[in-house]
């Protein structure tokens, strides 16, 4: 596989060359804080508009988020939850839990992204909402309920043993 894939920088993040297709990583880095306006939306910086420009599929995402992502990435990871079998009762689970919460969104032509009233519910996402970049593709937070998981693994990253 190494040898079919080569990958390269651009201003957009990681270009990737892969069987003849060219692909562009998101390169999301970076946490933002936002005020959601009555309609749900945030504008987001111009780095991840432009990852976003082409669209974006939202879900819900473990450990209360909302996961966004590019096109390309969520057709890797569409390809990722499919590829489990039907006989495997969790795999059913994970996908009609991914799918089922899923939504296609285009950025308006402010630069903003509309988190639908459904997933914001279910994630428990206030007026304030945290937006960070986990290089491939994006999490919503509720601000206090990032607060608080940044209390809990925070000291932890801090002091190099997360993922001991």
């Amino acid at each position: 596989m190494l040898d079919e894939v080569e990958g390269k920088w651009d201003n957009s993040g990681v270009s990737v060359e892969e069987k003849g297709r060219s692909l562009t990583v998101a390169g999301l880095f970076g946490t933002h804080r936002y005020q959601l306006d009555p309609k749900g939306r945030m504008s987001l910086p111009k780095g991840f508009r432009e990852a976003f420009s082409d669209g974006a599929y939202l879900t819900l995402g473990f450990d209360g988020c909302v996961w966004v992502f590019p096109l390309d990435e969520w057709a890797r990871r569409s390809d990722e939850v499919k590829s489990r079998p039907l006989s495997d009762a969790q795999g059913r689970a994970l996908g009609r839990l991914f799918f089922g919460n899923a939504e296609s969104v285009e950025l308006d032509s402010q630069g903003r992204l509309l988190v639908p009233q459904r997933l914001r519910a279910q994630a428990g996402i206030g007026r304030e909402a945290v937006a960070v970049g986990v290089d491939d593709h994006l999490e919503i937070w509720d601000g206090e309920t990032w607060g608080r998981y940044e209390d809990v693994h925070g000291v932890a990253y801090r002091a190099g043993t997360l993922g001991e």
